[in-house]
């Protein structure tokens, strides 16, 4: 059974109450043809997890009985951000952001690189979609924390954003494939930072070592982005 997300202002734990209105409504009625009596499982995205009934079904909410809570259910210790380039396809670009929620990261940042085509940063539009993508993962996927998307970052602010996080990864093409990501000791807090299709710089790569960053390989074969940061994020969390 997946997870259904509501805010967490729509949740009474006093009265064992927890409403769902807006978008969440009409999915649970209109497509999940959800009634009376059923019953859900719910996360507020904040590690909680309610057990529910859903006790009434009216014009513009579903009413839900809370029947039991627990916390933190199966989200992994490791706490990994992505930073990931934009893409010039967008399509695959959201796919790597869904695909990374499933496999639990915590956090996304969109970089603008040297490389990168779309050097106008994430719309608001495009932001607020992509946080739809998230939470339909995050649901399907069973996650009871959700990740945050932010807005775009340029090079240097990477570098300023993840000045102390414990340990940083960098996916880069032309690394020596004896770098694999797969025999790194990866810390409890990590950084992985993956580029657009065309690349980093080398101006780049050389600006990324003198701050720490560790430059690895998925071997020698070469992927596309998206398949990158899957497969990276797959190593890293396993």
């Amino acid at each position: 059974m997946e997870y259904y997300f509501t805010e967490r202002n729509n949740i009474f734990e006093n009265t064992n109450e927890l409403i769902f209105s807006g978008k969440g409504y009409k999915h649970l009625i209109k497509v999940l043809r959800k009634k009376r009596g059923d019953q859900i499982e719910v996360t507020d995205g904040e590690l909680n997890v309610y057990k529910c009934e859903i006790k009434s079904i009216e014009k513009d909410k579903i009413v839900c009985t809370i029947i039991r809570k627990e916390f933190d259910i199966n989200e992994l210790k490791k706490n990994v951000t992505l930073f990931i380039s934009h893409l010039k396809n967008m399509n695959r670009f959201e796919m790597a952001i869904e695909k990374s929620v499933e496999l639990g990261v915590k956090n996304i940042y969109p970089v603008i690189t040297e490389h990168t085509v779309n050097k106008k940063g994430i719309s608001s539009i495009r932001l607020n979609r992509l946080k739809s993508i998230i939470i339909s993962a995050m649901e399907q996927s069973q996650r009871c924390y959700l990740p945050k998307i932010h807005s775009s970052l340029s090079f240097d602010e990477l570098i300023k954003t993840s000045d102390d996080t414990e340990q940083k990864i960098v996916m880069y093409e032309s690394a020596d494939s004896i770098n694999n990501i797969s025999k790194d000791k990866t810390e409890d807090e990590v950084a992985l930072l993956i580029g657009p299709e065309g690349g980093f710089s080398k101006n780049e790569i050389e600006i990324l070592k003198n701050n720490n960053w560790q430059v690895r390989s998925l071997g020698s074969r070469k992927l596309r982005a998206e398949t990158a940061a899957i497969v990276s994020l797959y190593e890293l969390l396993n």
